[in-house]
């Protein structure tokens, strides 16, 4: 009978289902267990597997999102004839089972690895990479060893290449054990240079046995002699510094195939550092794939750039062009990790989340290798195994689909820094970009609501889409650690909005020195500085490929096109901005940086006017700027009088002007005035 027939039938499959969902939440979480979003889960009822499509995270499966198979066929095909290749660009097992496929029908995928989920009887089946299992699994000796520490409780598979023929081996090993021992086979399984299977008909029992196996790994290496580096090459503070703001945006342009630049992560952790700047390091890292995963998510080699550790930055860019040029053409391609001794690691990707993947999973295989060579020895994959795995189209479709849809929209693939984005204009034009497809530094001087903006948009939006940065934009140390944050984590950046801004209103004869003085600071040297830090970096992308172009926008005002009276310190300060602009458009055109500002009306909405306290329509009621005016409503209707449309300009018209300008390619140096008419240009 179908426990899906009837009321009862569903509420206990729809019970497995959460059982399920909520196990596969808790290995996806947890990074011993999975990196990258990798392994695959399933529970069987009454003939049916329900199982995790390809591609779909552990950590965030849930019941809707599984997939439903008849076990029937998937069973019969693997007694049928050999595998052979099908149309459609994959394989019989794949065929086989979108035919099975239960219920509503759509374009996901069952798991490659979907037929062992339906051969072994146990109604939960768990698949996961554990970095202590797989130090093991991929160990010279790893046979030896998992009999060593668990005998008989553990069935061994050898390497086989996904599939079919995997399905098929670890039905032969279980058949061979059963006949051997006269025993069941054990619920663990240890698949050589792949990962672990735990199959039980209890979550608590696959909790239970997982933990138990790691924790023996784990007591067996503590019995063994530590890792000794030897010498690790490391440059000092300033040179790596140095290193770092020329490697990471020429790595963005290098790497690029596309109209967008790639982002780039940076590591320097003391084993990244090790990888590539020690002959031990650079053992564990150019031994080869370890995995299948590996290969799917990082390729199945890094590049290690041969430079000195004290090389100019000039000179590291052109051995980095020449390695890269050098690599491509080979079968390998492009490298998605990038190692510099002396330096650390970089991982390329064409989002922050994909990039983030990459770097998880290589440091992952690395710690593999380096506890399997403390196990005796390294057995990576043959490059028959390799290659199977690079050229299988399935493995393919499950990286494409694990790493997401690129981001679509006017800001797509951009990384953005928006100063003073905490909150006002500035968080306004932060979150379109993002919700445009951007990546976006929140950069801020009240760096916590900066984070928590952000935290709150990457939530909605994807990991690494919003960052939040500590910034005073009037302080040069400051904005160059923001802007080596920045290379940090994407490699460079595409665009520079200029927001940070303060307003305080008063009289020539009365205002005081220190209020006009602070003004200046923000809002004219504050964008001085921050183009001195952020040009550099546009540079070197557009000197490393000559047909990108980088923007920066100063967010600037209408009082910076004519003079407002009582506003002397703010008018003057932004009157300067559109010097600075011109004169900036001018110096950098040569760099491939276009230069231009938005000068908007009044955001009569936003904290710069409304604030309760010490909003402009207070400062303008209090200095008595407006003739007759007795409360707050009068200034605002004052104001709102001086437009010809009628109202204050808002974020939208705002965010119009800032995507024209970074879209057209031949306007530079421009103040563009977004003001409702109550502004015009002569």
């Amino acid at each position: 009978m179908n426990t899906k027939s009837t009321p009862e039938g569903q509420s206990t499959v729809d019970g497995l289902l959460n059982e399920m969902v909520a196990l596969s939440r808790r290995f996806g979480e947890d990074p011993e267990f999975t990196r990258g979003g990798g392994g695959n889960i399933s529970v069987k009822a009454d003939g049916i597997l329900y199982i995790k499509p390809s591609g779909t995270s552990l950590s965030t499966l849930t019941p809707q999102s599984v997939i439903a198979l008849d076990v029937r066929p998937l069973l019969e095909l693997l007694d049928a004839s050999p595998e052979r290749p099908v149309g459609g660009g994959t394989d019989l097992v794949m065929q086989v089972a979108i035919e099975a496929r239960v219920g509503v029908r759509d374009d996901r995928r069952p798991s490659v690895e979907t037929l062992f989920h339906a051969l072994l009887p146990e109604r939960f089946i768990l698949h996961t990479h554990p970095t202590t299992v797989n130090a093991v699994a991929c160990a010279t000796h790893g046979a030896e060893i998992a009999e060593r520490l668990f005998g008989s409780s553990v069935l061994w598979v050898r390497y086989t290449d996904p599939g079919l023929p995997l399905a098929r081996a670890i039905r032969d090993a279980r058949r061979s054990h059963e006949e051997r021992t006269g025993k069941a086979a054990p619920p663990a399984i240890f698949l050589q240079n792949h990962g672990l299977i735990v199959a039980a008909d209890s979550t608590a029992e696959i909790d239970d046995i997982s933990a138990r196996l790691v924790a023996t790994i784990k007591a067996h290496l503590a019995e063994l002699p530590a890792i000794s580096w030897g010498n690790v090459q490391r440059l000092e503070a300033e040179q790596a510094r140095a290193a770092l703001g020329a490697v990471g945006p020429a790595l963005r342009a290098l790497l690029a195939t596309g109209s967008r630049l790639k982002v780039v992560s940076f590591d320097d952790s003391p084993v990244a550092v090790s990888m590539a700047g020690s002959p031990l390091g650079r053992e564990f890292a150019l031994v080869g794939p370890l995995t299948p995963d590996q290969i799917v998510y990082t390729g199945s080699f890094p590049l290690l750039v041969e430079a000195t550790a004290d090389a100019a930055p000039d000179r590291l860019v052109d051995t980095l062009t020449t390695a890269i040029a050098a690599r491509a053409a080979t079968e390998a391609g492009a490298p998605a990790i990038v190692l510099v001794p002396g330096l650390g690691m970089f991982a390329a990707g064409d989002s922050a989340a994909q990039a983030d993947m990459v770097q998880q999973v290589f440091l992952d295989a690395v710690g593999v290798s380096i506890e399997a060579h403390r196990l005796g020895g390294i057995r990576p994959l043959s490059d028959a195994e390799r290659q199977f795995i690079e050229r299988w189209e399935a493995e393919e479709y499950r990286r494409r689909v694990a790493v997401g849809r690129s981001a679509a929209g006017r800001a797509k693939g951009l990384v953005v820094v928006v100063t003073g984005a905490a909150q006002g204009f500035g968080h306004a034009i932060a979150a379109d970009l993002i919700a445009q497809g951007g990546h976006v530094v929140l950069a801020d001087i009240n760096v916590e609501l900066a984070k928590s903006q952000a935290a709150s948009l990457a939530s909605e939006f994807g990991s690494g889409r919003a960052v939040g940065v500590a910034l005073d934009v009037t302080d040069d140390a400051a904005v160059a650690a923001c802007f080596d944050e920045v290379v940090r984590r994407f490699g460079g950046l595409d665009l520079l909005v200029s927001n940070a801004g303060i307003l305080r209103a008063g009289s020539v004869t009365s205002q005081p020195v220190a209020e006009f003085d602070a003004v200046t600071r923000v809002n004219y040297r504050g964008y001085f500085l921050c183009v001195r830090h952020a040009a550099p970096i546009l540079a070197r992308q557009h000197r490393t490929r000559p047909d990108y172009w980088g923007d920066i926008v100063e967010i600037n005002s209408k009082s910076g096109l004519a003079g407002s009276s009582r506003n002397s310190a703010y008018s003057g300060s932004k009157f300067g901005g559109v010097g600075l602009t011109q004169s900036f458009a001018l110096e950098l055109v040569g760099d491939g940086i276009k230069v231009n500002a938005i000068c908007p009306g009044n955001f009569l909405e936003g904290p710069l006017w409304a604030d309760p306290d010490n909003g402009l329509f207070v400062q303008y009621l209090r200095e008595g700027k407006v003739p007759g005016a007795k409360s707050i409503e009068d200034v605002r209707r004052f104001y709102e009088a001086k437009v010809p449309m009628g109202r204050g300009c808002t974020p939208a018209d705002v965010l119009e002007a800032l995507y024209y300008v970074v879209a057209q390619r031949y306007e530079t140096g421009q103040a563009i005035p977004v003001t409702g008419g109550q502004v015009m240009l002569k």
